[in-house]
């Protein structure tokens, strides 16, 4: 039991440590830039913070695994992916522009890095199943009906078992 205590206080020590460091650089970025930080804007803070917790559920697999469907024509536009005005996100850049993907969603015939997957998707209609961490941020699970990842804890977190992936396979060869 002290165990389990002490991790759970570990983990809350890192967490505020990011959020308390992510915050810091900021400020010291926007001094430096001769920005007068000292008269924000209330929503410039909350925004601030909602994507910082965003991306910190996203990375650690946190949804409430209610997936809604969003359909509509992917775009690109050099960082994040959309849809209309909902930003779509599939994991941490290291990993997407790093893993070589298990479906081919783009169709091409050939497995690819994930982001090389996604970008053969751009300018096409795509029907994509997450959760929405926040108004316009969307966890990605499944691509045209294709297991993209389980909701809980992500591949990248070294903890991934694909019992989905096993049970909505449609449009790939069959063993």
């Amino acid at each position: 039991m002290e165990l389990k205590a002490m991790i759970k206080k570990r983990v809350v020590c890192v967490v505020a440590v990011l959020l308390l460091t992510t915050g810091v650089i900021t400020a010291a970025a926007e001094y430096q830039a001769g920005e007068d930080n000292s008269k924000q804007t209330e929503s410039y803070g909350t925004e601030k913070m909602q994507r910082i917790m965003n991306q910190i559920r996203d990375i650690l697999g946190v949804c409430g695994c209610t997936l809604e469907t969003l359909t509509g024509v992917l775009t690109y536009d050099g960082t994040n992916f959309f849809i209309g005005e909902v930003e779509l996100h599939f994991g941490p850049t290291m990993y997407i522009k790093s893993a070589e993907s298990a479906i081919d969603y783009d169709l091409d015939g050939e497995l690819e890095l994930v982001i090389n997957e996604l970008l053969g998707l751009v300018d096409t209609e795509v029907t994509v199943e997450g959760h929405y961490q926040s108004e316009g941020w969307m966890s990605v699970f499944t691509i045209n009906g294709e297991v993209y990842r389980e909701p809980g804890q992500p591949i990248w977190a070294a903890q991934h078992q694909w019992r989905w992936r096993k049970e909505r396979q449609y449009n790939q060869p069959q063993p």
